[in-house]
């Protein structure tokens, strides 16, 4: 009788793998195809949460101050309304806010691609933001040019800070709001080795002979100078020495806030009587890491004196803004990051308060 061959281990391992080999790709289908639904039930089963805006007194004036907004192709499949109702709230109680609009490259028609973003413009002003700055890294000089045409066109001269090569000919926007002047400029940090320098066709060139006599001047004709400055290293939450020293020198030129941007949020530190945000962080953005959909709204309450300040923590999930709850472990790595020795953040309804 014919004996059986025998199989080597080899032999048979090669043998169960072709035997299983279909049955677990079907096991590998079924798994993904779960774990797409449960990150999906997850996101849209996390609550969205208002931001709570601060009491005031009848004659404070309130100013909010947002960080980084995107608003490109992706973010408009959602329903906008929906994306920013939970910061409706502050901002239609704020008498003065201002926050800063990344363009995107909607279409490669340039006319097309400027009706795109004028509509995202539009769609803030409607929120009751009194006040845009506009980070370009997208489109050429002349494009952002005619961009901030339109925009004139539309919402008039007073509405979108701009470039500038000199103190004379620099953007900015200047407004009357309860009797006070409010004027708001844009700085971008151009000479640094992290930033584009397309960054430039839509805000000032942040150099000393230019910042300095310019916010002298606004000083001089204004109440209140509101102060937005594009710096620091991308995606890194510590505060350079070369931010320090342009803080400290913009706050002795007369700047009375000063609102940073970054892709992440940075400290909060005061000097001379002066609050210095060094970044507000996103407030919309469609970056993958955590720490690029997190962000800071700070809302303040003015009497032509002394302010109150209130800073929440947001971030953008599912498609919405909401009020961000860390947390134990969260919330101390969030006052790590933007406590400072100046600043005394007391925790308040769902934010943290201090004054000046």
């Amino acid at each position: 009788m014919k004996q059986s061959k025998r199989f080597t281990i080899e032999e048979r391992v090669l043998k169960w793998t072709k035997r299983h080999k279909k049955r677990n790709s079907i096991y590998t289908g079924i798994i993904l195809i779960g774990a797409i639904a449960l990150l999906i039930f997850t996101m849209s089963s996390q609550e969205v949460e208002p931001v709570q805006a601060m009491k005031k007194a009848k004659d404070d004036i309130r100013m909010t101050y947002l960080g980084n907004i995107e608003m490109n192709k992706h973010i408009r499949k959602n329903n906008i309304n929906d994306t920013f109702s939970p910061i409706e709230s502050v901002l239609n109680a704020s008498d003065y806010s201002t926050a800063s609009l990344k363009l995107t490259n909607f279409s490669e028609d340039r006319k097309a691609n400027i009706n795109k973003n004028l509509e995202n413009v539009m769609f803030l002003r409607g929120l009751n933001i009194k006040s845009l700055n506009i980070i370009n890294q997208v489109t050429d000089n002349i494009t952002a040019r005619e961009f901030s045409r339109a925009v004139e066109g539309q919402a008039g001269y007073n509405y979108l800070t701009g470039n500038g090569s000199n103190p004379i000919n620099s953007k900015t926007v200047q407004q009357t709001v309860k009797g006070k002047k409010i004027a708001n400029v844009s700085f971008t940090d151009v000479e640094s080795d992290y930033t584009d320098s397309l960054k430039n066709t839509t805000s000032v060139s942040l150099e000393p002979d230019i910042y300095i006599p310019l916010i002298k001047k606004l000083k001089e004709e204004n109440d209140y100078v509101v102060v937005n400055v594009d710096w620091g290293i991308t995606d890194e939450r510590a505060v350079t020495t070369r931010q320090k020293k342009y803080a400290h020198s913009l706050v002795d030129a007369g700047a009375d806030v000063i609102i940073g941007h970054n892709s992440v949020i940075q400290q909060i530190e005061k000097y001379k009587g002066t609050s210095i945000f060094y970044s507000l962080g996103n407030v919309t953005s469609e970056d993958f890491l955590s720490k690029n959909k997190q962000g800071l709204a700070v809302q303040q309450n003015w009497n032509g004196n002394d302010s109150e300040f209130m800073v929440t923590p947001i971030k953008s999930q599912g498609g919405k803004i909401t009020e961000s709850n860390p947390n134990k472990v969260e919330e101390i790595k969030l006052l790590n990051n933007i406590e400072s020795k100046s600043v005394d953040l007391k925790k308040e309804n769902g934010g943290y308060v201090y004054e000046h």
